[in-house]
Parts: structure tokens; sequence; C-alpha cells
């Protein structure tokens, strides 16, 4: 009989319990949620069935006690959750922005080869120039000497370029004499270029003779075209192109 009032008195307990904690967690959000109503009332009941009236007390305030308990530990995984999530939009979003960066930079360095491709041409075609010669001479005048000292002014500071004199000749005159003169007419532009600062190692001198002379001995302006050393600065990558070529 006695232990049939301890159960409805625990029972009785489990149900007040229960509305006393939803009525806390309306008046108050920050309460321990119905965990620990749950937990009260279980332990009261167990305890009741346990021990009586000292064990449904005992009990009831474990089961108080473990309710919490398991509050905090929902609420902690929930926090750590939402840190887990916080940070990992975090992450995506710096992997979005360090992807935009690198297109960025690769479009910047894309622009900037091409920019320096350009200039390099521009540079090449602005400080080309040709030498002319008279008659079976391989002498530079005083006007050639000064155009040749600009250029080489312009020309050595910058890194990585070459310049390349290439001797012509006109049709007159053997094959082995045409050689030899359009080498000696290249020789001449090229000590010309070292007296006004151009590195040595810099200068690539080649002698085509005849091979690429356009006038026939009837032609006096023409063949004083042919006459000349073809002056062409070039970028450090094409150095061993022409270097092979002039071999």
């Amino acid at each position: 009989m006695n232990k049939t009032i301890i159960v409805l008195l625990a029972g009785s307990l489990v149900a007040n319990t229960g509305w006393t904690g939803e009525r806390a967690q309306t008046a108050k959000k920050d309460h321990p949620q119905k965990e620990e109503s749950i937990g009260l009332g279980s332990g009261a009941a167990i305890g009741a069935l346990a021990g009586g009236p000292v064990g449904l007390i005992i009990g009831a305030a474990f089961g108080g006690w473990l309710g919490d308990r398991f509050h905090h530990e929902r609420a902690a995984r929930v926090s750590s959750d939402q840190a887990a999530s916080e940070a990992q939009a975090r992450a995506t979003s710096l992997e979005h922005k360090l992807s935009g960066t690198e297109q960025q930079l690769a479009s910047s360095e894309a622009d900037l080869r091409t920019e320096r491709g350009a200039h390099r041409a521009d540079v090449e075609r602005a400080v080309a120039l040709d030498v002319h010669f008279k008659t079976e001479d391989s002498a530079i005048d005083a006007a050639d000497e000064e155009r040749i000292a600009e250029l080489a002014s312009f020309v050595a500071p910058l890194d990585g370029t070459v310049i390349r004199l290439d001797g012509h000749t006109d049709v007159r005159g053997t094959q082995k004499y045409n050689d030899a003169l359009s080498t000696a007419r290249a020789e001449s532009v090229r000590d010309a270029l070292v007296r006004a600062g151009m590195p040595a190692e810099r200068i690539v001198v080649t002698g085509e003779g005849s091979a690429d002379a356009t006038a026939t001995d009837q032609d006096v302006d023409g063949m004083a075209l042919d006459r000349r050393v073809a002056v062409t600065v070039v970028g450090l990558d094409d150095a061993s192109r022409v270097a092979r070529e002039t071999r």
C-alpha cells in the first residue's frame, strides 16, 4: 500500500515538475530545457521505487542534476557545431577570394608578358638601321659613327639584348672576295659599337657576301643599297638561335 502511494506521489511529481519546467522555459529561455524536468521526474520515480520517500527526494535531486547536465552538453554540442559551420564558411570564402586573386594575378602576368613582347618588338624596329659603304670599302664615316654610338648608348643598358650585324656586298666580284668584304664591313660596325660602350660578347657578326643582293651590275643606285651592314637588335632568348645561324 505504501509503495503504491509512493509511486502515485512520484508520478505526481513527474507531472508537476514537467509542467513547472515548461512554465519556466516560457518565462525565461536561459533556464535548462525539458531535459532537466524529465530527469528530475525520472529520478524521483526511480528513487521512490528503490528507497521510499527518502529515495524519492534523493532521486529527484539526482534527476535534476542529470537533466541539467544533458541540457548543457546539448547546448555545448550545438555551439560547437555552429562554430564549425562558421569556420567552414569562412574557409570557403577565403578559398574563393584566393582563387579570384590567383586568376587576376595570372591575367596580369599574361598582360605584362604581352606588353613586354610588344615593347621589345617596337624597340627592335626603332633601333634597326643599315650602314652603307662605298665600293670595295669597309670604312665607316663620321655620320655613321655617331649613329652607331647613339644605338650603343641605348641598347647597352638593356640586359638581355644582342645586336646582330649582317654584312652585304653588291653582285660584283667573286664569292670569296665578297664574303670577306661583307665580314670586314660587319666587323667595322662591331668595332664602332664597342668603342661606344656595347659589350663585344653581345654582338654577333655575319658576312653574307652578295647572297642577298637584289640589284644587277647595271643598276648603280641599287648596288649602293646592297653595299651595307644590317643592324638588328634581338632579345637574349633569340641569341642562341642567331649564334647557330652564323655557324
